[in-house]
């Protein structure tokens, strides 16, 4: 359930009733070609690749190297005497003689929790490709403005955004800016939390199709200024809009949308991939 407090319900009204200033929208609003696109705008600004599949490749890797070295050394040294020799040619008489079983144990046990792991990462991995898919099917283009109002938690201090849906017309953009901007000034500070604020969640369904955003899930958002004009946002599936953040629900779906340079490499690289596709 939505919760409209009168504090805000009197801020829209009054910036309703006047005339707020312009906000400067960027053009060339961005539409992602394909999904293989919005799995790129996505992967662009976090470590999932890394995360989800190169890191736990490799931890299935170390695993298989030392069960190879155990394998090889099985068959050049059967009897195991080998294992008494330290790096150092000193003789080491201390190890029970089933040391070389729990190192087989402990080696075997490490292999299956890195299998287990890798094929719990690349499920992740597989369901990620539906959300895309959903992005690219759902996702609106917003906006990112820097709001006037900072964050400052008394050790660091970062700027503060607004998201505005490019459907908007330019009057009822500015009225939703503006809102936010006397929110923020009320409230004194931006309110903690990493979840986008809908504008519709403080101030009612009429002042729909904005979000604030006390972090802005790029990597320049902390400091001044951010390059990104653009994140795409895609509401949870069987919403009939934006959700309260207060309710316990699925968040929506912020995908920043590169910069223009990144985004016209990642473009033309994806293109040359459909063109090797296509050829026969």
């Amino acid at each position: 359930m939505r919760i409209t407090s009168g504090d805000n319900v009197e801020i829209w009204a009054r910036v309703s009733s006047g005339r707020p200033p312009g906000v400067l929208r960027p053009g060339d609003v961005p539409r992602p070609e394909s999904v293989d696109e919005v799995a790129a705008w996505a992967g662009s600004e976090d470590f999932r690749r890394t995360v989800l599949i190169a890191a736990p490749i490799l931890w299935v890797a170390l695993p298989l190297a030392a069960l190879g070295f155990l394998i090889q050394q099985a068959i050049a040294d059967p009897t195991g005497q080998g294992w008494n020799t330290s790096f150092f040619g000193e003789s080491v008489d201390v190890w029970p003689s089933w040391f070389l079983w729990l190192v087989w144990i402990a080696v075997s046990l490490w292999l299956l929790g890195a299998v287990g792991v890798l094929l719990l990462r690349t499920s992740a991995w597989r369901a990620l490709d539906a959300e895309n898919a959903r992005i690219f099917a759902h996702g609106r283009a917003h906006s990112v403005h820097r709001m006037s109002v900072d964050h400052d938690d008394g050790e660091a201090g970062w700027a503060t955004y607004v998201a505005l849906d490019h459907r908007l017309d330019d009057r009822r953009a500015a009225r939703i800016h503006e809102a936010f901007e006397r929110w923020l000034a009320g409230s004194g500070t931006p309110p903690s939390g990493s979840a986008p604020i809908s504008s519709e969640a403080l101030f009612g369904p009429q002042a729909k199709g904005g979000y604030f955003f006390l972090h802005l899930p790029v990597s320049q958002a902390a400091g001044e200024t951010t390059e990104h004009q653009w994140v795409l946002i895609t509401d949870p599936p069987g919403s009939a809009g934006p959700l309260d953040p207060g309710d316990d629900a699925p968040e929506v779906i912020v995908t920043p949308v590169p910069v223009p340079k990144r985004l016209r490499r990642i473009r033309a690289r994806l293109r040359r991939k459909a063109e090797r596709r296509r050829a026969p």
